[in-house]
């Protein structure tokens, strides 16, 4: 609990003042004051309000029990002191004085003494104690204070410590002598600033502001966002005025816990901060005509993975099929399951798509189904066996069905195993009769699903192919191996939306995100599947499901034209609008080669939008930027603008990717990014994949696969064991764990016969890359008949395409942060800002903490309250794996991975035999590594661009 950290308050004088110089761990947690210079890292702007203290000299005191960090720059004689203000452990009802969070009180003074070697971690004292610098107490005649609040990082320091006092008076709580409260009450001569501050809580600037009949002014940059210096008005002649904030745009604000669509602000005596934002400034131009820029009054829903997705769709689902005439249901997806169980059904409801058609048709609703095609094969192409393996090859990556094989960095993508490959996939085509037949089983996986659905009475579905060639694509390279597979075809961009609209009688609701109907997605955050994938999905009610009839609507009219009962007249009247979300639908459709005569009717000249409103959130980033994404490799644009945020955001960078990209030769374009976000972000930036604790091998076919135990001793230096049985022995590779220590068997060692064991190399400590590049669990000796246990460390498959920005934006959709994803295929992204900002019940800033929770293995008590401040919970995710989280940097991984199929496209049962997806997936893998070309490949085939993206 805090007191005063001066004994004597008597003499002391207050006045306002600035800091500027604030120590790194510090710094991050407060909002910046505006975009910094570039460098090696990049630190954003750093000057905030702060109080000074004179009149006095006396011993300086910590304020408070507790953790308190200390910091001095070497050579320096500035110090700080910071640590948390009130003691929630043992005043536990204190929290409910405390809503904006458990501010953060910092101390900065001047000594002489060279203390730089006592900084660090924190050090527990106790309230009051002298602060003792190099074994000495410290006498100060100034003191500098600094204060914010976790919830509300704008709040002046003043506001703060108020706050604090207040919040100790209704609790009745006093500590020490002087107390708080009655260091806080010399204070009292001072006004309170009115800050006007950006989503993120940084100080407006460039703003107008105007007190209703008065003129406006420009908030500058000397203004650190308080409109009273602003204006040149007193606190009190503001008090009880209407500020206008709005600055002729379509503002967003909050004031008082309160929004204030219309950016007019009534001010009280306890106005402190008033949050806004101009929308124009974060959604960009709508570049269909056939949307709004935005829509008000929506409410978004978001889901976190499919479990949770599934139980809302088909709630609504289920009661679209019981309201008969007028139930409607419609999907486009990127793969369709129509004959899976999605989820427990409850007697009487349904949980297969198929029965939902069936049953939707039967009572007069309508069931419309939009699925991508694929396969786009050129009359007349070579059916020879090399051009067969040659495109199985290309199209498996281009659906996604590879994971890359990790090859040390100097090797990526200058060995080639092309003639291996073509000669297996050879294997699989030699003797047909039928390779197109072949190929079509292979990748047009829709193809069963839509048949199925088409012939229900009262059903239509369709396959919708997009008519982009690699003449649309100003990257494409026709020549070399390229030139094979464009014998048999030219069409590499495909739809990859995932929309689903109901309407039941009570109205119209519309989802959009990553996740399709099929069994791949039937996850919880809890992610006990063998294999485990990680989605974000979002539900929308309001004018802005409207939007997203329409996307659907423009496709079914192309594709079936035939009209949709949601298209008539009326159809859509009294869709709510009372809800506090702004949504921006956007999409992503090719731009096709000038002249050409291609492009989509309803898209002719492509669409961006998604990229540049991403762009845009990205540029007024302040706090911190969450990404989730399948592949991290984006176009130069937005790459260069992820770099360029480390010189305006205070806070984090934290991205979450899957741990092998099924994207052939994306594996060098994600590092070189990843390189190149910490050159600039430096500690600040996070990259990791996603990893469960150790689990046995499978026991669904033998019960004892991996239980074993040693044969013989094991030296801390040796990297050979011997272990048996023989018949219990996984195939390598596979990790093992051996009285605590983690090890991975790479290979059975050649020439080493035994009846009653195996011999096995094995990686261990640094070598297996279990914590990071360069660490692992530290090598021991082991001795007979230790446990020997074999299995692995299942990573969480990331197929989420999300942004968060500052707890004010959030991005849910299909597009992937690639050049597919923002210029060559068919996407739709939703875009949600608050009408309150950042503050109140806010379900952007909830997503991200029960993210963050599920991720480090938190509890969710305990992440509401350590995650609330997206900077202070940054150290969370260097926690190792092995104590709970599943956040795992990046490189926690070694070189020669596992080779697994992703689920993108399909489920490993649906291959026609087990020969033909080995021989294949080989195939892949030979083309993904194929030498000198792969530049070439991946924009081709792997990647594509269009148009939109200037050559």
């Amino acid at each position: 609990m805090l007191a005063s950290p001066i004994a004597d308050v008597s003499a002391l004088a207050w006045s306002h003042t600035t800091v500027s110089d604030l120590p790194p761990g510090l710094s991050r947690l407060a909002p910046p004051s505006g975009p910094g210079a570039a460098g090696t890292p990049a630190r954003p702007a750093s000057e905030h309000p702060a109080l000074l203290g004179s009149g006095f000299a006396t011993t300086l005191r910590f304020p408070g029990s507790g953790r308190w960090r200390h910091a001095q720059t070497s050579g320096s004689t500035v110090h700080w002191l910071w640590g948390s203000a009130a003691d929630v452990l043992r005043f536990g009802t204190l929290r409910t004085r405390l809503p904006l969070g458990n501010p953060v009180v910092a101390l900065r003074f001047t000594d002489a003494t060279d203390a730089s070697a006592e900084q660090g971690d924190p050090q527990g004292v106790m309230g009051q104690d002298p602060v003792m610098l190099a074994g000495n107490p410290v006498t100060v005649m100034q003191l500098r204070l600094f204060a914010l609040m976790p919830a509300a990082p704008g709040m002046d320091t003043l506001s703060v410590l108020r706050y604090l006092a207040a919040a100790f008076d209704a609790e009745g709580l006093t500590f020490g002598t002087p107390t708080w409260q009655a260091f806080v009450a010399t204070m009292a001569g001072l006004t309170a600033p009115l800050r006007v501050l950006e989503p993120g809580g940084s100080p407006a600037t460039g703003r107008s502001i105007a007190v209703a009949g008065g003129a406006p002014v420009t908030l500058t940059a000397a203004h650190l966002g308080d409109a009273v210096a602003a204006l040149g008005m007193t606190r009190a002649g503001l008090t009880g005025a209407t500020l206008d904030v709005s600055a002729g745009a379509s503002p967003i604000a909050s004031a008082d816990g309160a929004a204030h669509p219309d950016g007019r602000v009534p001010v009280t005596a306890e106005t402190s901060t008033i949050s806004v934002a101009s929308v124009e400034d974060w959604l960009s131009p709508q570049q269909s005509a056939a949307l709004s820029r935005f829509t008000r009054g929506n409410t978004v829903l978001p889901f976190v993975d499919g479990v949770a997705t599934y139980a809302d769709l088909f709630a609504q689902v289920n009661r679209a099929v019981t309201a008969g005439a007028e139930g409607s249901f419609y999907v486009t997806g990127y793969s369709l399951q129509h004959d899976v169980v999605l989820g427990p059904a409850a007697a009487g409801t349904r949980r297969r798509v198929v029965d939902v058609a069936t049953d939707m048709a039967a009572a007069g609703g309508e069931a419309r189904f939009l699925a991508l095609e694929m396969l786009q094969l050129n009359p007349g192409w070579v059916r020879d066996v090399q051009t067969a393996a040659q495109v199985t090859a290309i199209l498996l990556a281009q659906a996604g069905l590879v994971a890359t094989a990790l090859q040390p960095d100097d090797t990526l993508n200058k060995i080639s195993f092309l003639l291996t490959a073509e000669f297996l996939a050879g294997l699989v085509f030699y003797g047909s009769t039928d390779p197109e037949g072949l190929l079509e089983k292979l990748f047009e996986l829709n193809k069963g699903a839509i048949q199925a659905l088409g012939a229900i009475a009262g059903v239509e579905a369709h396959l919708d192919p997009v008519d982009a060639e690699v003449g649309d694509n100003p990257r494409a390279v026709t020549t070399g191996l390229a030139s094979v597979v464009l014998g048999a075809t030219r069409k590499f961009s495909v739809f990859h939306q995932k929309i689903q609209v109901v309407r039941t009688d009570e109205g119209v609701h519309a989802y959009c995100g990553g996740i399709d109907l099929n069994a791949d997605r039937l996850q919880t955050p809890g992610h006990g599947s063998r294999s485990p994938f990680h989605d974000v999905h979002a539900r929308v009610d309001g004018p802005a499901t409207a939007e997203l009839v329409k996307t659907f609507a423009e496709r079914w009219q192309h594709v079936a034209s035939t009209t949709l009962r949601l298209e008539a007249p009326g159809a859509l009247d009294g869709l709510p609008t009372g809800g506090s979300d702004v949504v921006q639908v956007a999409r992503t459709y090719y731009r096709p080669l000038a002249g050409s005569g291609r492009g989509l009717p309803y898209a002719p000249a492509g669409e961006s939008t998604i990229l540049e409103t991403m762009l845009a959130a990205i540029g007024r980033a302040r706090r911190y930027l969450y990404l989730e994404d399948q592949y991290l490799t984006p176009p130069p644009a937005f790459a260069a603008a992820l770099v360029a945020a480390a010189a305006h955001v205070s806070g984090p960078l934290i991205i979450a990717i899957p741990a092998s990209p099924d994207q052939p030769f994306g594996m060098p374009r994600r590092q070189a990014l990843i390189d190149d976000l910490r050159a600039a972000w430096g500690d600040r930036v996070k990259v990791g994949i996603l990893r469960r604790k150790f689990s046995h091998t499978s026991t669904s076919r033998e019960s004892s696969s991996g239980r074993l135990w040693l044969a013989a001793p094991v030296t801390a230096g040796t990297n050979m064991i011997e272990v048996a049985p023989p018949e219990r022995v996984p195939a390598t590779p596979f990790w093992l764990t051996i009285d605590g220590e983690v090890m991975r068997a790479t290979h059975r060692v050649a020439g080493f016969t035994s009846p009653t064991s195996v011999r096995l190399d094995v990686e261990r400590w640094e070598d297996t890359r279990l914590f990071d590049a360069a660490s692992g669990t530290p090598r021991a000796e082991h001795n007979v008949p230790a446990a020997v246990s074999g299995g692995s460390f299942p990573s969480i498959y990331v197929h989420a395409k999300m942004l968060l920005v500052d707890d004010a934006f959030a991005a849910i959709g299909s597009a992937n942060s690639n050049r597919r994803g923002y210029y060559s295929d068919g996407e739709c992204n939703v875009f949600a800002m608050r009408e309150q900002v950042a503050d109140g019940d806010n379900w952007i800033r909830d997503l991200r903490i029960a993210l963050w929770a599920e991720h480090l293995g938190l509890a969710p008590e305990y992440a509401a309250v350590a995650l609330r401040d997206p900077a202070a919970g940054l150290a969370l995710f260097d926690r190792k794996f092995t104590v709970g989280s599943r956040f795992t940097t990046f490189e926690a991984q070694p070189y020669a991975t596992e080779l697994a199929l992703s689920a993108e496209l399909t489920d490993k049962t649906t291959a026609l035999t087990s020969l033909l997806w080995d021989a294949t997936f080989i195939a892949a893998i030979g083309v993904e590594i194929a030498g000198l070309q792969s530049d070439d490949l991946f924009a081709t085939f792997i990647d594509p661009s269009s148009w939109l993206e200037a050559p």
